[in-house]
């Protein structure tokens, strides 16, 4: 792969003055000291390799090769210039759930990096764009650190963008220090991004002036009509735009079992239905002698929409504030259903006391 440096350090010094005019904010990121005019892109002329200190990395003339590989964040300061921050990101903690469509976007990803060839064969850059959306909850920041842990686990880093220009800077600075280095990009909330930065920002990151190749974007919204059709409908910007929704069954069922250690072997009496299939507030399933069934089953039943913090905060109203189950299955349905609205405290005359 081939670059003209020289409007590489163009780009980085405007990167670099754009974050500090006045029609921008004045850092890349929220508490960042204030910035010197174009002093990224000159801290990052003579840069071939990278300094370490703590947690964070510094593009300089002699130091480490590469990047250890891990989650970052692009940051920008007065006295460093642009850097990468590594993130205390905690994979363990993920559960693969098995739920289709973010296993999908997994396996494509995961066979994007074995094409290379494809794309040099017909001249085309080496990249691929994501656009998750779905409802709050619905799973897509998990899809990311799938993906996230995916690359790390393979010898690649993943960046967690917050300010667009600052991030194509430092993937300038990438590219010019590991060039073949693979590389996935994180935009949570694309329409929160550009609303704050502005569009051009943000298209100049996906298939701007620098152009960069051997790395996947892949943003989430989870409102995707507040995206401009430039954005949705634009192959090459994201080729692949999917729906993540509420977990199923199937998925609701995995994370249970792994998150509370004490739904595996509890059961529950339901000899109350006396083997009709019925009892007073529940329908379920004819039992098959014994009188019990798993509770877990009660679990799963009771949480179809659940998002996966719904179910979260329903293992910690059950089992640490000991709520019944019922309950707490009911309180959390009205926050799905009614929502609060600040028209709630208006009441009909004569109701006021």
């Amino acid at each position: 792969m081939s670059e003209d440096f020289s409007e590489l350090d163009d780009f980085n010094d405007r990167a670099g003055s754009a974050v500090t005019s006045g029609s921008r904010r004045s850092s890349a990121y929220p508490g960042a000291p204030e910035e010197a005019e174009g002093e990224e892109g000159s801290k990052s002329k003579d840069a071939s390799m990278w300094a370490k200190q703590g947690t964070s990395f510094f593009p300089c003339d002699e130091a480490v090769k590469e990047l250890m590989p891990a989650q970052y964040e692009i940051c920008s300061s007065q006295s460093a210039g642009i850097y990468f921050k590594r993130a205390n990101s905690k994979f363990d903690e993920l559960i693969q759930l098995p739920d289709s469509a973010s296993e999908a976007i997994v396996e494509a990803v995961a066979t994007f990096w074995k094409k290379e060839q494809h794309f040099r064969k017909f001249g085309f850059l080496w990249k691929r764009g994501i656009l998750l959306w779905g409802p709050p909850g619905s799973g897509k920041t998990c899809t990311l650190q799938q993906v996230s842990q995916h690359i790390i686990d393979n010898g690649g880093i993943a960046v967690y963008a917050t300010h667009p220009g600052t991030t194509a800077a430092g993937l300038g600075i990438m590219r010019r220090i590991e060039p073949d280095r693979p590389i996935v990009v994180m935009m949570e909330d694309l329409d929160a991004m550009i609303q704050q930065y502005g569009e051009p920002d943000v298209l100049a990151l996906l298939d701007g002036e620098l152009q960069i190749d051997n790395v996947v974007f892949i943003a989430t919204t989870n409102y995707p009509e507040r995206l401009d059709k430039r954005i949705v409908n634009r192959p090459s910007r994201f080729d692949i735009v999917k729906l993540i929704d509420m977990p199923n069954e199937e998925a609701r069922r995995v994370y249970l079992h792994a998150k509370n250690e004490r739904l595996r072997d509890a059961v529950i009496d339901c000899r109350s239905c006396h083997g009709k299939g019925k009892n007073s507030d529940t329908e379920c399933k004819p039992c098959t002698g014994s009188g019990k069934t798993s509770e877990l089953d009660e679990w799963v039943k009771g949480t179809n929409r659940y998002s996966i913090a719904h179910l979260k905060e329903l293992i910690v109203s059950v089992e640490v504030f000991e709520v019944e189950l019922e309950k707490a299955l009911k309180r959390l349905g009205k926050m799905i259903d009614q929502p609060p609205k600040s028209t709630d405290t208006i009441k009909p005359q004569g109701q006021y006391t």
